[in-house]
């Protein structure tokens, strides 16, 4: 779900007062994040849903986070931002920790010698342990089985606990608000498994 590139999208995000701009953020005690964060239609639509919770949308290109953008403009959401910016620069975006934590259908970097790009690589995975709170979780969902064998064996290499996982995360009985992606909503019409895992770090 490739967009055309958009060669006015930094600036208008850069003009816009949803994009954060300015590091560490002051972000609230129950912020959501969602990293690779697309077009936003999953964030934007739980905004909306949940008003009185601080939703943050981590996106490497402004394209695809220009469209999330409008999203949450039509929406008139106050309680949604952006960050145009790398997962391994999380560290540094946030003065406070985060409550839930979103990985969804990320990149695979299928090719063996770009295993260390997978957002469930260990490395990564380090990197959210620091910034997630004490009681916090992390939620990740991938069209992708190969993706998500790997994310299980990072997940015991680094000894994380997890939570819940299913190869059928749309016929399980997790309780979770699962709100569609796009990419997910494609993949529902076609009848394609969604893989999930929900863990945490204590």
């Amino acid at each position: 779900m490739r967009l055309r590139f958009n060669k006015n999208a930094e600036t208008s995000l850069m003009a816009s007062p949803m994009t954060f701009k300015d590091f560490p953020i002051d972000n609230k005690k129950n912020t959501i994040l969602e990293i690779g964060m697309g077009r936003g239609t999953m964030l934007t639509k739980l905004a909306l849903m949940h008003p009185d919770i601080e939703y943050i949308g981590l996106e490497k290109y402004s394209t695809p986070a220009y469209s999330a953008l409008k999203k949450a403009i039509d929406l008139n959401l106050e309680n949604f931002h952006i960050i145009i910016g790398d997962a391994i620069n999380l560290s540094t975006y946030f003065k406070n920790k985060i409550k839930t934590i979103w990985l969804t259908f990320s990149d695979p970097w299928p090719k063996k010698r770009h295993y260390k790009r997978r957002l469930v690589y260990r490395d990564f995975l380090k990197i959210y342990q620091n910034i997630l709170d004490k009681d916090g979780v992390v939620y990740f969902k991938t069209d992708n089985d190969m993706l998500y064998q790997f994310a299980i064996d990072e997940l015991k290499e680094i000894n994380a606990k997890i939570i819940y996982q299913t190869s059928d995360l749309h016929h399980c009985n997790f309780k979770i608000e699962n709100v569609f992606t796009d990419y997910e909503e494609k993949f529902n019409k076609l009848n394609k498994n969604i893989n999930f895992i929900a863990f945490t770090f204590n």
